[in-house]
């Protein structure tokens, strides 16, 4: 095969209908739209018209409370700690902070902090400062024989999950 014998599959690139091209084109004169009116117009916003009749939007109550000032934390297991430690990418004989979380690809984004959870194991001993940690991770590191050490308060962690 060479290059100038590439081509599309048969039926992939279909032509776009001409308006407005005379009668015999099937969409000759209005081009499909109708007469006069705001449909036949361009630049038309009737999203959520319904004709009339009471739109979907406003028949359903309004639900929830989004909080425009909450933080988010990203979550980190103790097994992927453990995982990244076993990797190579963080040394446990040195403290673990957020930044050296993020340098090992623990953590990505831009969010409010770190949170150590405890799903998964820890074998060994780290010295890890965090926003916020739950009572089961800091229990497990602390059995490993490590350290945790929060820097946000209970209350405002738990305020930002609620």
């Amino acid at each position: 095969m060479k290059l100038n014998e590439l081509r599309d599959n048969p039926g992939s690139r279909l032509k776009s209908k001409r308006l407005g091209r005379g009668i015999g084109s099937g969409k000759g004169k209005t081009s499909g739209k109708g007469v006069k009116g705001q449909l036949a117009r361009t630049g038309v916003s009737m999203n959520g018209f319904e004709g009339g009749q009471m739109p979907i939007y406003r028949r359903l109550p309004k639900r929830g409370f989004w909080n425009p000032f909450r933080k988010e934390y990203a979550p980190v297991n103790l097994g992927a700690l453990e995982a990244a430690i076993i990797a190579g990418r963080l040394d446990a004989g040195q403290p673990i902070s957020e930044d050296t979380l993020r340098e090992a690809g623990l953590v990505r984004g831009k969010l409010a902090g770190v949170r150590l959870l405890a799903k998964g194991e820890i074998s060994r001993a780290i010295t890890i400062t965090v926003s916020g940690a739950s009572a089961a991770a800091i229990e497990a590191v602390q059995k490993a024989g490590g350290l945790v050490t929060t820097t946000v308060a209970k209350r405002e962690v738990a305020a930002a999950e609620g």
